[in-house]
């Protein structure tokens, strides 16, 4: 073949190659409208999921009979009718709605053939009650502090907003962070006690409430009273009050988590239950009788 004819074979290439863009930028556009048309056409002819059928396939430890009963129910009007299977635009709105609960964070759908959904998403999980100045109930709260509805019947430790520290009341909305630093630095306390200071108390005291009316010295300035107290629970079901400690990720020292359960443990052993006591201070690991109430003795 002659260069001559090497030549005319490129040109016909290129007029190939230039009528298919012209189609795919001058005609792309209707072309695609077409076959989204076509596309929704068959995803409404595909097999119905029915989203009144639905079930937990497993569900974290700490996720009770109680619990599970409110947020299933919250999840409720986003889990009925039935809509096909291969229709986006449904499960896209179905994600978005479960997002729209306050107990549920990340969300993902895998299509289950021939007609299921398979939706995985995460629960937050409540760490404290959040009461009123007056005891009334206001809300729960997760580790990070994100606001959740009431619920009676969870045994988890309370913060009151006393007036002393601020506001007796919160103005937050289920599903953002609380607008209260006394409720974040609760929750930060019942994480720590719970995964760093009760194993090593094993069998100790429930931990009711944390009080961090004095957050930032705000109520009384004084080196030997803390920013954070807890109330244990004794064995005849009083609250014994102990000194804590300054709030988690505070800029000044704190104790050791170590050390309080060390000072807790040896308080126990002298007063098995908490028996007889009413007060007391985990912050010092050598004058920690100093600081009972009634003192041993």
């Amino acid at each position: 073949m002659g260069p001559r004819s090497s030549t005319h074979t490129w040109v016909a290439r290129a007029v190939v190659w230039i009528a298919f863009l012209g189609v795919a930028i001058g005609f792309g556009p209707s072309a695609y409208a077409v076959l989204a048309k076509r596309l929704d056409k068959h995803s409404q002819s595909s097999p119905l999921v029915d989203l009144d059928l639905v079930g937990f396939q497993k569900r974290p430890a700490w996720l009770g009979e109680t619990l599970l009963l409110v947020i299933s129910r919250d999840l409720q009007p986003w889990l009925n009718g039935r809509v096909p299977i291969l229709d986006e635009v449904s499960a896209r709105q179905l994600l978005a709605g479960l997002q729209s609960v306050p107990w549920v964070t990340e969300t993902r759908l895998d299509r289950v053939f021939p007609d299921h959904f398979a939706v995985h998403f995460g629960l937050r999980q409540p760490v404290i009650a959040v009461r009123d100045g007056q005891g009334r109930p206001l809300c729960l709260c997760d580790r990070s502090g994100t606001v959740l509805p009431f619920v009676d019947g969870l045994e988890l430790p309370v913060v009151v907003l006393r007036r002393e520290g601020g506001a007796d009341t919160l103005h937050s909305t289920f599903g953002e962070i609380a607008n209260d630093d006394r409720a974040l630095a609760a929750a930060a306390i019942a994480v720590e006690w719970r995964d760093q200071f009760a194993p090593l108390v094993p069998g100790g005291p429930k931990l009711i409430e944390i009080d961090t009316t004095n957050l930032g010295e705000r109520w009384v300035r004084s080196p030997d009273y803390p920013e954070v107290r807890v109330h244990l629970q004794r064995d005849d079901g009083a609250a014994v009050i102990f000194g804590y400690d300054k709030p988690v990720g505070s800029v000044l020292p704190r104790v050791p988590v170590r050390a309080k359960a060390a000072v807790l443990r040896a308080i126990l052993a002298d007063f098995p239950g908490l028996h007889g006591l009413v007060s007391g201070d985990l912050r010092f690991e050598v004058r920690w009788r100093t600081w009972l109430q009634p003192r041993q003795g």
